[in-house]
């Protein structure tokens, strides 16, 4: 079989320009609202910066009309002192409760959105992921994506260490459950069923269930182990090295492993 290259090529291009496109569409809005909310901050601050200097200036005033008032010069001063550092200390503390409930919502709003952005990143990057996925492996091997996740589950159950193995069937009575997120084939399941009483027990059986909460995976489990494989976990991954990049916490790894 001949690989074709150019279609190699070529998704490794789109796979590039959805990258800067996420980055220029999805993550350049929640970045200028975050710029947004630091220059509202910052008005906010200078803000209370000018009231206390406005506080200090009606203290250097007291200070200069207790000057022109020598008889009551003593009692006037203090009074003014203590006067200006009241509202010296109630400025700054007002000051210093804005900015904190402000910077209080602020990270709310931003939290909130970006776990909003997360969440729709997360479902264009597994849809456009899997379609991509899907159609490379068609193109490269012939081989449906489902089938190939199918293939790979089946020898990792075969290759499981003797403990794990008696671990799976330690529990599981006469039964156990395999989850898919596709329709399993009558063969799909008849071989499944063959390689679970070859490797794991001969009078075992298995139930075959949905796997409704995964955009492609698979989940084998006895109430003592669970063996799976999820897509949504290479999602999550995705995900975290792109916030630890655009957080400057991490460079993003475009690296194949």
């Amino acid at each position: 079989m001949r690989i074709d290259w150019l279609t190699v090529g070529a998704q490794w291009i789109n796979f590039l320009v959805l990258m800067w496109l996420l980055k220029r569409f999805l993550y350049r809005p929640i970045i200028d609202a975050m710029d947004r909310r630091q220059q509202n901050i910052e008005a906010r601050s200078e803000e209370a910066r000018l009231s206390i200097e406005q506080a200090e200036q009606q203290a250097r005033d007291y200070r200069e009309k207790l000057t022109q008032l020598e008889a009551q010069r003593a009692k006037l001063l203090a009074e003014a002192r203590e006067e200006a550092h009241r509202e010296r200390e109630r400025l700054i503390t007002v000051a210093r409760e804005e900015t904190q409930t402000l910077s209080r919502q602020w990270r709310r709003e931003f939290e909130r959105e970006k776990n909003d952005l997360q969440r729709q990143l997360q479902h264009q990057l597994g849809c456009l992921s899997l379609d991509t996925a899907r159609k490379a492996l068609q193109d490269l091997t012939g081989q449906a994506l489902e089938q190939a996740l199918f293939e790979n589950f089946l020898e990792r159950l075969r290759d499981l260490p003797d403990a794990d193995k008696r671990l799976l069937t330690a529990s599981a009575g006469n039964h156990i459950e395999l989850a898919s997120s596709f329709e399993l084939s009558p063969s799909l399941r008849d071989r499944f069923s063959n390689a679970v009483r070859d490797v794991l027990a001969p009078a075992l059986s298995v139930r075959f269930t949905s796997l409704a909460d995964s955009r492609l995976g698979l989940l084998l489990s006895s109430p003592s182990y669970t063996l799976e494989w999820r897509l949504e976990q290479y999602f999550a991954d995705l995900l975290a090295e792109l916030d630890g990049a655009f957080n400057g916490t991490k460079p993003f790894n475009t690296d194949a492993e």
